[in-house]
């Protein structure tokens, strides 16, 4: 492995430990402290944390794309052609790369704006989470935990390809 492909390499394995410490904050640390808040001000705190979280999350999907791809270019294969297995997990792995990447998506392009919306349209005194809110979180954080259950599904096929 030269200089390069292994800074590449801990590059993406720093880049994933981002993408995932992050959700996996959210999910564990987050999401069950604002329970223990007024409404009112775990709605907005939920909504700095979302943005947060995105913001770390994009940083680390484009680490991890380019290095990925140095990753690949650099590889030094032990025959002309990389062999059927791992074709196949190059495939898996790149496909759960990109079904996470469009979890991502829905979560910034379509929840997003709606949680910001309905976060900056809340009352102060609120007492209570609005329903409508409330079901939006709901479907932002099944997407969160898909991710999160994906993300080590990645790692082993990744630990499976630097072997093969």
């Amino acid at each position: 492995m030269t200089t390069w492909h292994t800074v590449s390499f801990l590059l993406h394995l720093v880049a994933f430990a981002m993408w995932i410490g992050a959700m996996v904050f959210f999910l564990i640390v987050m999401g069950p402290a604002v329970q223990e808040l007024e409404p009112s001000i775990a709605i907005r705190t939920m909504n700095r944390g979302r943005i947060g979280l995105e913001s770390i999350s994009w940083i680390a999907i484009g680490l991890l794309f380019a290095t990925g791809v140095a990753n690949l270019a650099l590889r030094q294969p032990t025959s002309a052609a990389p062999g059927t297995a791992y074709m196949i997990m190059l495939s898996a792995k790149l496909f759960i790369f990109l079904a996470m990447t469009v979890h991502h998506c829905l979560q910034v392009f379509k929840y997003a704006p709606r949680i910001a919306q309905q976060t900056a349209a809340i009352n102060l005194a609120a007492t209570v989470w609005p329903e409508t809110l409330l079901g939006d979180w709901r479907r932002w954080f099944m997407l969160l935990k898909l991710n999160a259950g994906l993300g080590p599904v990645a790692v082993l096929l990744g630990l499976a390809l630097v072997k093969a």
